[in-house]
């Protein structure tokens, strides 16, 4: 099945309109990405703090890192979309914001539409707008969204159509982790809701817990403070590698240092193989990870470092199909 279908607007416009779904582990068809050119002039040796980078970029060799990036997922199949060849009416805020190159941040794909998050520093404002026009402009229906003030969401993870992870981090609040609870009963069958320390290491879900195949994860056990499954008629406290494990995937724990170095957030290509930092994990792990078939794609980060974040931060995937 193809990933691109055209189709005329109200206007007459010809408008994309995109198969899109990543609830199953099917290999990666097209994703959405954005090179931060502009932007990342911003950042300087007194705000880089303010914009969340770890240290002042290489604007040039960032901008190189991203495009071999972008050229390895092409090389292994995968169908680019940059984000500003997909936005008009807010195009004026692209050049503002230097963290929108993070978009999994920002959005999840589901069969039944995207999941936008709500984006908690001062810093991010506004991404998730530039985002939404840009998924309503290819074609990908909204599922959930925030439109109410005075709380943050960002970002949950598909473990299958019928089951969402939410993790409790400092970058949400939890009476809109509830209003997302409630707006996608009716879509999941179960959301497994995690409470995990307020630390910038532990940011995003992805930080702590990642599928490899249906069968295969990379967790960091420890983070999980507290942890619940919602479903539509209950709320029921759970221990979290219990439950995986009674669904069938076994866990391969990392370490302190490497959930540090995001050891879980990377991107799988298709059940089974991952695009991956080449300083994320240490031999241990990348030798079970072997042991267990799996094919770990390498790219070594060094300019792409300064903004903290991983490939899979870089990479809102858009389509997996199991065939």
């Amino acid at each position: 099945m193809g990933c691109q279908i055209e189709k005329l607007d109200m206007t007459g416009k010809t408008r994309s309109s995109i198969d899109y779904g990543c609830d199953e582990l099917g290999r990666l068809k097209s994703a959405l990405l954005h090179t931060p050119e502009e932007s990342l002039s911003l950042i300087n040796a007194s705000n880089y703090r303010h914009w969340l980078f770890d240290e002042v970029p290489d604007v040039r060799r960032y901008i190189e890192e991203h495009r071999k990036y972008r050229e390895l997922l092409e090389s292994n199949g995968v169908r680019i979309y940059e984000l500003s060849e997909h936005v008009d009416e807010q195009k004026d805020l692209i050049p503002k914001l230097p963290n929108l190159t993070f978009l999994h941040d920002i959005a999840v794909i589901s069969e039944k539409g995207a999941m936008l998050s709500r984006m908690r520093p001062p810093a991010r404002e506004n991404e998730e707008v530039v985002v939404k026009e840009a998924l309503e402009n290819l074609g990908v229906p909204i599922l959930s969204e925030f439109n109410g003030n005075g709380g943050f969401f960002e970002g949950c993870l598909l473990l299958s159509k019928d089951t969402v992870f939410v993790a409790d981090t400092e970058r949400h609040t939890y009476p809109f982790i509830q209003e997302f609870i409630a707006k996608v009963q009716d879509s999941f069958d179960e959301i497994i809701y995690a409470r995990i320390p307020k630390a910038r290491r532990y940011m995003h879900p992805d930080t702590v817990f990642n599928r490899i195949r249906k069968d295969l994860a990379l967790a960091y056990i420890p983070a999980f403070e507290e942890t619940y499954l919602f479903t539509k008629d209950s709320r029921e406290r759970i221990d979290f590698a219990d439950f995986i494990k009674q669904k069938g995937m076994e866990i391969i724990p990392v370490s302190d240092s490497e959930q540090r170095r995001l050891a879980c957030s990377f991107v799988p290509l298709e059940s089974g193989t991952i695009f991956h930092y080449d300083v994320a994990l240490d031999p241990k792990t990348v030798k079970a990870l072997a042991e267990e078939g799996v094919e770990i794609i390498p790219f070594h980060p060094e300019a792409l470092l300064a903004g903290g974040g991983s490939l899979r931060c870089h990479t809102l995937r858009l389509c997996r199909r199991k065939n």
